[in-house]
């Protein structure tokens, strides 16, 4: 029998490939995701924040409680992107203290930055290192966030008070 020229291809069951629909319902899906998971990220970054602020209220606390218990000066030391800590041994010098979990050095999250740091009841704001002692100093460290200035207020008694852009926590 001689083929009819008249006669289209058959289509095979099965063939590879896929219809314009299909292809633009997975790039909504995919964009969908994409936006998600950047959203998502942005609220860590905020949490992660928040979580390093609260994490240094904290610290500052142990620190004036611990020079106290000891009896022994602890600094704390202001570094560009990050803090450490120091303490004044027997002989009157001041060696790094790394004693994990609480005092190691740590940097700042993403978004933080150092605002100042004000002792006592001084107008400055240059200072660079904290320094406790079997008393506690008053003080004010300010660091610029995301979304404005949060303040950790430190009282004579060692009590760290936080105060974030648009709320307070002790």
């Amino acid at each position: 029998m001689i083929p009819s020229p008249m006669r289209a291809p058959a289509r095979r069951a099965g063939s590879a490939g896929f219809t314009l629909i299909e292809v633009m319902v997975v790039l909504v899906i995919m964009g969908v995701m994409a936006t998600s998971l950047s959203i998502g990220l942005d609220s860590l970054r905020g949490r992660d924040a928040d979580q390093a602020l609260k994490r240094l209220r904290l610290v500052l606390e142990a620190t004036a409680d611990r020079a106290v218990v000891r009896g022994r000066p602890i600094a704390l030391e202001l570094l560009s992107d990050g803090y450490r800590f120091s303490a004044l041994d027997p002989d009157d010098n001041w060696r790094p203290l790394n004693d994990p979990p609480v005092f190691t050095e740590k940097a700042l999250p993403a978004g933080l930055a150092w605002g100042g740091l004000r002792l006592g009841g001084s107008s400055e704001t240059g200072a660079t290192r904290l320094q406790f002692g079997v008393e506690t100093p008053e003080y004010e460290l300010r660091v610029t966030t995301p979304g404005g200035e949060a303040r950790l207020t430190g009282k004579a008694t060692g009590e760290v008070q936080l105060q974030m852009p648009g709320r307070t926590a002790s």
